[in-house]
C-alpha cells in the first residue's frame, strides 16, 4: 500500500487492471453529460424569456385593444345618454351636429379667426354639446373628450380644442371629459382648468 501511494503510475495501472473501461471513463462521461444538460438548460431559459416577452407584448396589445373598444362603446353610450350624463352640470343638454360645427368653423376660417389646422383640431373632438350651466343659467357649449381612463392628455386636448371653438364662435365654451375613471395626473388639471367631469359607472 505504501509502495502504491508513493508511485502514482503503479496505482493508475492497478486501477486499469481492476476496473472496467466503462467505470474508468464514468467521471469523464458524467462531466460531459453535466455540460450538455447545462447547455440545454441555458437554451430553454433563453426560449422561456423570449416566450415571456411575446406573452407580455400580446397582453399589452390586448389591453390596448380592449380599452379602445370600451372607449368606442362609451362614446356611443354618451351620445345616447347625453342629457342624463351631463345633468350634473347642464340643463337643456343636446348634441351639436357635425354639419353645424363645420359651418361655424368654415365661417371662422373665412374671417381669419382660426386656421385650417385649428379647424381640424376641433373636428377631432369626440363630442360637442350645448346647454345651460346649472349654476348661472348661462348658455354654454362643451368640447368633450371621451376616454376609458381620463388622463392628463385628454384634459389638455379638451382645453385646447375648447379654446379654439371659443375663438371661432365668440362665446363661452368649456372643456369636458367623460370616462370610467380618472388617472391621478389628471385630477389637479381638471380642477385648475375648470373642466367639466363626467364619470360613467362600468
Amino acid at each position: 500500500m505504501r509502495a502504491l501511494r508513493e508511485n502514482s503510475k503503479w496505482l493508475e495501472e492497478l486501477r486499469r487492471m481492476m476496473l472496467t473501461k466503462e467505470l474508468l471513463e464514468l467521471p469523464k462521461g458524467f462531466e460531459e453529460f453535466s455540460r450538455k444538460v447545462e447547455e440545454r438548460l441555458d437554451v430553454l431559459e433563453k426560449r422561456m424569456q423570449e416566450v415571456e416577452k411575446k406573452v407580455d407584448a400580446i397582453e399589452k396589445k390586448l389591453d390596448k385593444n380592449v380599452c379602445s373598444l370600451k372607449g368606442m362603446w362609451l362614446e356611443a353610450e354618451v351620445k345616447k345618454n347625453v342629457h342624463f350624463l351631463f345633468s350634473e352640470h347642464l340643463s337643456n343638454v343636446k348634441l351639436v351636429g357635425r354639419k353645424r360645427i363645420n359651418k361655424i368653423l368654415s365661417l371662422a376660417i373665412e374671417k381669419g379667426v382660426i386656421s385650417k389646422e385649428e379647424r381640424e383640431e376641433v373636428l377631432r373632438l369626440d363630442l360637442i354639446v350645448e346647454g345651460n350651466l346649472l349654476s348661472t343659467k348661462e348658455p354654454v357649449w362643451a368640447a368633450v373628450e371621451v376616454s376609458y381612463t381620463i388622463a392628463k392628455d385628454d384634459v389638455q386636448r379638451a382645453v385646447k380644442r375648447a379654446e379654439i371653438l371659443k375663438k371661432a364662435m365668440d362665446r363661452n365654451v368649456l372643456p369636458a371629459v367623460v370616462g370610467y375613471r380618472i388617472a391621478e395626473n389628471a385630477k389637479k388639471l381638471i380642477a385648475k382648468e375648470e373642466c367639466l367631469k363626467v364619470l360613467v359607472a362600468e
